[in-house]
Parts: C-alpha cells; sequence; structure tokens
C-alpha cells in the first residue's frame, strides 16, 4: 500500500530553503517526509536507503554542481522523478540538458503553485508506475508459486499442446509407472488414456476449446505402461508454457470425497487471509462505534509448536498435511465454544464470548492438552504439548481489531508452553493503562472525587514548560503540563493523579480539558502576536475514542487555530501495544495538519520500527538519557545512536530532563535538535521563557 503523500529527496546547500519549500508542500498535503543532501556524492545510496518518492535539486545554487546530479542521476537505476529549481535566467538554457538526463520538469524558483502542481503530478504518475510494477511482479510471484506447487503436489500435472506433452511434474510419469520424464514427453496424450474415455478427452484437445477461458472436468480411466487400468479425475485449463498457449492438466488417482466444512468454524478452510479477515470482521461486531465493547469476550491465539522444524524435517506437504490434520481436531474440540479461524499456515484465532480469566485458562488449558498432531508422529508416552496459546481478555473500550489479535499473539510467542500449568493469560498486560488499572491504591476513591470536583469547578490548571532549540529554531514550543487545585488549596502535580484518573475512568475527561484549554491559550497567544505551538500527550483511553479527532476539530474551528500549532504526543510503551490504532489516528491527525510525537523514546528495542511505522515530526526521549550524561560514555553512546536514527527519517529529537550545563554541550554536539528540563525552566503558568 502506498502512502498518499511523498517523502522528498532534496538537494540543496541551502537547509532553510529546503524547510521552506517543505513546509509549503505539507500545508497541501503533497508531502509527508523529506531527506536533505548538499551534493550528488550520496544520491544512489540515500534513493536505495530512504524510500525516496521525488528528488527536486535546486540547480541554480553556487555551490551545487548541476552535471554531477544529473551525471549520477542518469546512473541511478531507480524509478524517481526528477524536478529541477532554476532562477529566471538560466531556465530556458537549462532545458534540453534536463530532458536529455531525464528529469521530468523545469520549474523557476519562486512559482509555488508551478511546483505544487509538478509535484502532485508527478507523485500520481509514479504511483500508478509502481501500482503497475507491483502487479507484474505478483503475477510473477503466482507463475513461480505455481510451478513449485506443481513441483511438489502429489498429483500429476502436465502441459499439453497439440495432443504432446511439453512439460509435467514428477508426480506425472508416476501415476502411470513410466521410469523417468523422458519418457512420457516422448508418449502422446491420448495413449495414456483408456479406449472407453479418449472421446471426451479429444472434446478437451481441440483447439477450439484450448482458447476457452473455462476448465473442464471428468472422470476418466487411465492405463498404466504395464496395461493395467486406474480411475482419475481430470481437470483441463488454458494456460501458457513458455509464452506459449498449452493446456494444463491436473490428473489425480482415487480422488477422496472432500470434508465437508460445517458451522460458522469453517473459516479456517477458506484461506489464510480471508480467515483473518473474517477473524476481524467478528471482532468488530463485537465492538461499539466509540468503542465500548458491547460484548465482553476473550481472544485467543493458538500456535503449532515447531511448525519451521517440521516444515525443514518433514518437507512442504507432509508437514502441511499435519497442520490440517491439527486445524480438524481443533475444530471439533473448540467448535462449540466460539469463532475459529486459520490466520496462518500453523497459527489459529478463536474468540469466546464472556469468559473470565479463570475460563479463560482452563479452556487454553484443555486446548493444550487436548489439540494434538497426529499420534504416529508421538513417541509412546510423550505428554509434551503440541501447541502454545496467548489469549486476551476484552472489555471496557477497545483497541483496533488488528492491536487485539497482536495482543494475543505477542502472548503466544513470548513464554515457554512446556509446562502446561503456565498457560499466558494477561500477564503482563499489553498496555499501560491495562498495567495502571490492575493496580489500584489506597486513597484512589479520595483523589477521583478531588479529579471530579477539579473538573466541575474548572480547578484543573496548566502550566508551561518551554521546548529550546539547539539549532535557532525561532518556534516558540512549550509542553503542556496539569496540575489540579483541590478543595483545601492543595496544588496536585500530574505524577499525583494521573494513576488513579485511570483507574478511576477520568483520564479522558482531563484529557479532553487539557486540549480544549490549550487550544484556546493559542488562539489567545497567536493573535497577541506569538509564534506559539503547545506539545500535548494523549492518554490510552483518549485515543481510542474514534470520535477524538471530531472533538479537536471543533475545538480548533471554536478558536480559530490552526493544527499545524498542536504536536500530539504518545508514549512509545502504548505504542507498542496499539500500533493499529496510533497509526489510524495519526494518518487523521495528519490530516487536519496536527503534528505528532513519540514521548520516552528509546524505551524499544528496536525504535526504528516505530520510525519506520509511523509519520512523525517529533521525538521526545526519556529524560533518565540526560541524567548524569557528562559523566556516562554508554549513554552519550546511545543518545547520539538515537538522534541520528530520527535524524535519518527526518524527525526532530528533543531530550527531555536537562539538569546541567555540562549536559547541553553533549547535546549539541550530538546534533540534538531541542532540550527541555528544570535546568532550563521550571514549569509555570506563564508562557515567557525565562532569562
Amino acid at each position: 500500500m502506498h502512502s498518499k503523500t511523498a517523502t522528498l529527496l532534496l538537494i540543496t546547500t541551502q537547509s532553510s530553503e529546503a524547510e521552506r519549500l517543505v513546509a509549503t508542500l505539507r500545508e497541501d498535503g503533497l508531502a509527508s517526509k523529506s531527506v536533505s543532501i548538499p551534493n550528488a556524492e550520496r544520491l544512489g545510496e540515500t534513493i536505495t536507503q530512504r524510500g525516496c518518492d521525488i528528488i527536486i535539486c535546486f540547480s541554480d545554487e553556487r555551490d551545487l554542481n548541476l552535471d554531477e546530479v544529473l551525471t549520477a542521476y542518469r546512473k541511478s537505476t531507480a524509478d524517481i522523478p526528477l524536478i529541477l529549481v532554476t532562477d529566471g535566467e538560466n531556465h530556458a538554457g537549462l532545458t534540453a540538458k534536463a530532458r536529455r538526463s531525464g528529469a521530468r520538469d523545469l520549474v523557476e524558483r519562486g512559482d509555488s503553485e508551478r511546483l505544487k502542481l509538478a509535484v502532485r503530478r508527478e507523485f500520481s504518475d509514479l504511483v500508478k508506475r509502481r501500482e503497475a510494477q507491483a502487479l507484474n511482479d505478483r503475477l510473477k510471484d503466482c507463475e513461480q508459486r505455481s510451478l513449485e506447487i506443481i513441483e511438489v503436489t502429489s498429483a500429476g500435472v502436465a502441459f499439453i499442446q497439440d495432443g504432446l506433452h511439453i512439460e509435467t511434474n514428477p508426480a506425472y510419469p508416476r501415476l502411470f509407472g513410466f521410469e523417468s520424464q523422458e519418457e512420457v514427453l516422448a508418449t502422446p496424450f491420448l495413449d495414456l488414456i483408456d479406449a472407453g474415455s479418449q472421446k471426451r478427452v479429444r472434446d478437451i484437445l481441440r483447439p477450439s476449446d484450448a482458447s476457452s477461458t473455462s476448465p473442464a472436468e471428468l472422470d476418466l480411466t487411465c492405463k498404466r505402461t504395464d496395461g493395467s487400468l486406474f480411475e482419475a479425475h481430470l481437470l483441463a485449463a488454458p494456460a501458457e508454457y513458455e509464452d506459449e498457449p498449452c493446456l494444463r492438466l491436473i490428473l489425480k488417482a482415487n480422488v477422496p470425497q472432500p470434508i465437508a466444512q460445517t458451522g460458522s468454524n469453517a473459516a479456517h478452510a477458506t484461506g489464510n487471509e480471508l480467515g483473518l479477515i473474517s477473524f476481524l470482521a467478528e471482532i468488530e461486531t463485537h465492538i461499539g462505534q466509540d468503542r465500548n465493547v458491547e460484548r465482553p469476550f476473550a481472544i485467543f491465539y493458538i500456535r503449532i509448536k515447531k511448525s519451521v522444524d517440521l516444515l525443514r524435517d518433514l518437507g512442504l506437504t507432509h508437514a502441511l498435511e499435519l497442520f490440517e490434520e491439527f486445524a480438524k481436531t481443533l475444530d471439533a474440540l473448540v467448535a462449540d465454544k466460539g469463532f475459529l479461524a486459520r490466520l496462518g499456515d500453523d497459527g489459529f484465532g478463536l474468540l469466546v464470548d464472556g469468559l473470565g480469566e479463570f475460563e479463560a485458562k482452563a479452556l487454553a488449558e484443555k486446548i493444550t492438552s487436548n489439540a494434538r498432531l497426529p499420534n504416529q508422529r508421538r513417541q509412546n508416552g510423550d505428554a509434551t504439548a503440541d501447541c502454545e496459546i496467548g489469549y486476551f481478555l476484552v472489555s471496557d473500550r477497545a483497541a483496533a481489531a488488528e492491536d487485539i489479535v497482536n495482543a494475543a499473539h505477542r502472548l503466544c510467542i513470548g513464554h515457554d508452553f512446556t509446562d502446561r500449568d503456565h498457560v499466558p493469560g494477561q500477564q503482563p498486560p499489553t498496555s499501560l493503562a491495562a498495567r495502571v488499572k490492575q493496580e489500584d491504591e489506597d486513597g484512589d476513591v479520595t483523589i477521583a472525587r478531588k479529579i471530579e470536583y477539579a473538573l466541575r469547578n474548572d480547578q484543573l490548571k496548566l502550566v508551561y514548560q518551554p521546548i529550546i532549540s539547539l539549532m535557532g529554531d525561532s518556534q516558540e514550543n512549550y509542553s503542556v503540563l496539569i496540575r489540579l487545585l483541590d478543595e483545601e488549596e492543595n496544588l496536585l502535580e500530574a505524577k499525583d493523579f494521573i494513576g488513579p484518573a485511570i483507574r478511576g475512568g477520568l483520564i479522558e475527561e482531563v484529557d479532553k480539558w487539557a486540549i480544549r484549554s490549550a487550544i484556546r491559550t493559542i488562539g489567545e497567544q497567536r493573535k497577541a502576536g506569538h509564534n506559539l505551538s503547545l506539545f500535548l500527550n494523549l492518554s490510552e483511553d483518549t485515543f481510542r475514542n474514534p470520535s477524538i479527532v471530531l472533538w479537536i476539530c471543533d475545538c480548533l474551528r471554536e478558536f480559530d487555530v490552526r493544527g499545524n500549532w498542536l504536536t500530539f504526543q504518545f508514549q512509545e510503551e502504548l505504542v507498542v501495544g496499539n500500533l493499529a490504532s496510533i497509526g489510524k489516528l495519526v494518518d487523521t491527525l495528519k490530516k487536519i495538519k496536527c503534528r505528532v510525537a513519540i514521548n520516552r523514546f528509546g524505551v524499544s528495542e528496536r525504535p526504528e520500527l516505530i520510525l519506520q511505522g509511523l509519520s512523525l515530526d517529533y521525538v521526545l526521549l526519556k529524560p533518565s538519557f540526560a541524567q548524569s550524561l557528562a559523566d556516562d560514555a554508554q549513554k552519550q553512546q546511545r543518545l547520539l545512536q538515537l538522534a541520528t536514527l530520527a535524524k535519518e527519517f527526518n524527525v526532530k529529537s528533543i531530550v527531555t530532563g536537562v539538569e546541567d550545563a555540562r549536559a547541553l554541550t553533549v547535546l549539541w554536539t550530538a546534533g540534538v535538535d531541542y532540550v527541555q528540563g528544570n535546568f532550563l525552566q521550571r514549569p509555570s503558568p506563564s508562557l515567557e521563557v525565562q532569562a
């Protein structure tokens, strides 16, 4: 699936010019990310590594060698359009040279409308070319897979032209008793058919029928080389072999009756992809429009153990036969329990309504004990389970259906299931909110009452901490924090009441109050001439609400505020378990021009996967990176890696929790874009940076 906006590769020696151009294209929804290089030296490498869509070269810059750029572009094999930005004097003279080098358009500097049209046109054409190439690749891949399957299938497969064999798979000669493929290729097809069946076979082999697009089927009697006969089922269909028209014959001897699929659990027989689609659809039937779970349910992910080893040791066909037998056993075992679907060659999803933790664990243990591979594969007395299970209970407000399935899958693959007494459930939970809700603390009721009082009486307060640029950015960026003033006029910090707010189901109301108040503040400050931008956190309960973006739009309209003055933050810890939900929300926020950031970045083992999966503007590194930074070489190295990684994805880096001047020197050297911390300025109700 192609992105709806282009990733730009800018060849320029002036970064400020590049940033202005990207901002202009982003405003019109034409670009999402950009990469800048000063010359043609790393052109090919950058194209390969960064997945760029359009190259824009500022050809009129004095320090840029255009001939080198055009030479490097001609050598590149990537299908990426090149647009040259020129000055008015050299525009006409460059046209012929640019066209010879493959440039798609020339745009005069300052003609932003022409540039937008060029980018829109070239990206649209590029997407169509890529889609056509993808279809062509899929066709070739399907043809190759067909040939691979033909080689290993137990059915006899042959390609026939004018009644003669031109190619067969290994099983075909064996059906007739030939010792080699060469022998059967020298034998006309009709010589292998009993006289009583030859007339019907001739009708299939006629050239007029060969041009038909519909397959033909018939039962017939065939002859082996020793003169014995056998009954077979023939399927003939038009095909091509080495670009020549022919007939493809599939011949199966002694075909057994197909096993009927019964009940709703037949979904796993319709293909893995269809099984996944039907399973996700079934999940959605339990969830209302506001993502509230109307019918609580449990999701089980069941996987055949050591399936990779079985495929390697037994071979594809025999291993898949074992998997099919396991599927039948599992279907019989849980047919009356819930909705079963096959999600992969070795994986199955099961949805069961109304289970609690005890019932879910009992069902998982029953499946683990009784869902077995065929008995002949196990040694006598072997009680080792043949499958492993992860299950996840869903209630309250739900994430995207994909995230729910992923949660059960992660629980399945993240545990050792040798001990059947240890069947994983919700430990550990897959989201931050779930973890917090399991840790109710004394005093929660009191704090929840204070929160409710503050919401009713406008006793919540916003405070702001500046995010200061190390690169000379003139934007006034502030992180928005919340304070609570209780009935006794005591001021509580967020850490004192956010946990109880989550556990008490009040966090979404707190978030909405903060968002609306922050948007109102932006509107007031912008009218006063301040170039203000605010960073706001979104909790898990809030971003799971599908109507939250519409609510944000209402607030923007109410206070006449633009979306790009707001940056919404998600904790990295939340992103890992809610990637599908957050991915959809990020795309929607981008449509209203809002910016997106990941907070407490650097927690996961592979943060680059988050940068690849989401279109981000900023990452805020967790505060611990800045603590004692000047004296910790290992921490400095890790911070440098993360800052460099962010730059590779054209994402700005922000280090929070800065505590001393020595850390600033390290951060500046590492190329960090922004810093935030109490050393620079403590959170304040004022929006003025203190000297």
